[in-house]
C-alpha cells in the first residue's frame, strides 16, 4: 500500500485533466520518498491514458538493475511486448558519469513519446545538494523539456534550481513537502538493496562468448591489445538504438580483441550492435557488503 502524502491527489487530477501530453520531473534528496510518489503517479494515471515512468537513479533503481536507466509502459502496446527499455550508464551513480546519465535519461523520455505515451513521469536521481547537484539537475531538466517539476523538499533548498524555471511558459511548479512516512536508508542498507537486486538478476546467468568483430566499443574501453584490468567488469551489451539487451561481467578478452566472454544472463547474441563498458566491478562470490567496487 502507498501511503498517499499532501498533494499528491491534487497531482494526479491535474494529469488526469490534461488534454496534451505531459511530462512530469520529480526532484528531490535521497530518501525523500521520489519513487513512492512517481508509482502512485503512473498508477493513477495509466488506467486514464498510456503512461511511461521513466527511471533515472542508478543507484536504488527500480525498473532495472543498478548502474542503468529505465523505462516502462503501462499499458504497454502491442509492439512494444510489455519491453523494458534500459540505457547503461555504467555506475550507481551519476558522478563521473553525468553525460551518460543525461543521455540515456533523454533517449528514455524520447521512446516514450515515440510509443505514444500520454503521460511520462521521470524519477530523477538523488543528486541535488551544492552547486554540483543543482547544476546537474538544471542540465537534467532543461534537456528534458518537462510541462510539471514536482519538488520535494523541506523547506526552501530546491528554490535556487526552481528560480530558473519559474518563468518558463511551459512549465508549472508543483511544491509538495516530504511525507513523514519516508524513510531514510543507511549507506548499508542502500548496498544491501544493490547487491540483491545484481544477484537476482545475474541468477540465470551463464559464461558465454560474445564475438566483438564489427560491434561498436563504448565507454571506458580497455586496450585491447594489452585488455589488463577487464575481469569483473560490468559491461552492456547494446542493440542498434543502444539499448541493453543484457548487462553482462566481464571475464576475459581474448588477444587482439577477438572475443569478450561474459558471465550474463541469456540474451540474443544475433541482436548486439555494440558494448558498453562501465566503471563498476562486480564479484557475485564476496562476501556481503563488498559485492561491488568502483575503480577510475
Amino acid at each position: 500500500m502507498i501511503d498517499i502524502g499532501e498533494g499528491w491527489e491534487d497531482l494526479a487530477a491535474a494529469l488526469a485533466e490534461g488534454d496534451t501530453p505531459e511530462r512530469v520531473y520529480v526532484v528531490g534528496p535521497t530518501d525523500s520518498g521520489k519513487t513512492t510518489l512517481c508509482r502512485y503517479l503512473v498508477e493513477e494515471t495509466a488506467p486514464r491514458m498510456r503512461t511511461a515512468y521513466v527511471d533515472c537513479d542508478t543507484g536504488q533503481s527500480w525498473i532495472g538493475p543498478p548502474t542503468t536507466e529505465g523505462m516502462v509502459l503501462y499499458p504497454g502496446p502491442p509492439e512494444s511486448s510489455g519491453r523494458t527499455y534500459l540505457r547503461f550508464v555504467g555506475s550507481t551513480s551519476p558522478g563521473g558519469h553525468f553525460i551518460q546519465t543525461l543521455t540515456g535519461a533523454k533517449r528514455l523520455v524520447e521512446k516514450a513519446a515515440e510509443l505514444s505515451a500520454g503521460a511520462t513521469v521521470i524519477d530523477s536521481p538523488g543528486l541535488v545538494f551544492g552547486g554540483v547537484g543543482t547544476e546537474f539537475q538544471f542540465q537534467m531538466i532543461d534537456l528534458l523539456l518537462p510541462t510539471r517539476i514536482v519538488a520535494l523538499q523541506r523547506g526552501r533548498e530546491l528554490e535556487r534550481l526552481l528560480a530558473s524555471f519559474a518563468r518558463h511558459p511551459g512549465v508549472a511548479i508543483h511544491r509538495i513537502p516530504i511525507s513523514p512516512a519516508a524513510v531514510a536508508r543507511t549507506a548499508a542498507r542502500r548496498r544491501r538493496y544493490r547487491e540483491e537486486r545484481f544477484a537476482a538478476y545475474f541468477a540465470d546467468g551463464r559464461l558465454q562468448e560474445v564475438l566483438l568483430r564489427g560491434l561498436g566499443l563504448q565507454g571506458r574501453v580497455p586496450d585491447l591489445k594489452n585488455p589488463r584490468g577487464v575481469e569483473r567488469r560490468l559491461v552492456s551489451l547494446n542493440d542498434p538504438e543502444n539499448f541493453t539487451l543484457a548487462l553482462g561481467i566481464a571475464r576475459e578478452i581474448h588477444p587482439g580483441g577477438r572475443g569478450l566472454r561474459v558471465f550474463a544472463p541469456p540474451f540474443d547474441h544475433a541482436a548486439v550492435a555494440s558494448v558498453r563498458f562501465g566503471s563498476l566491478y562486480l564479484d557475485l562470490n564476496a562476501e556481503p557488503g563488498s559485492l561491488e567496487s568502483c575503480r577510475p
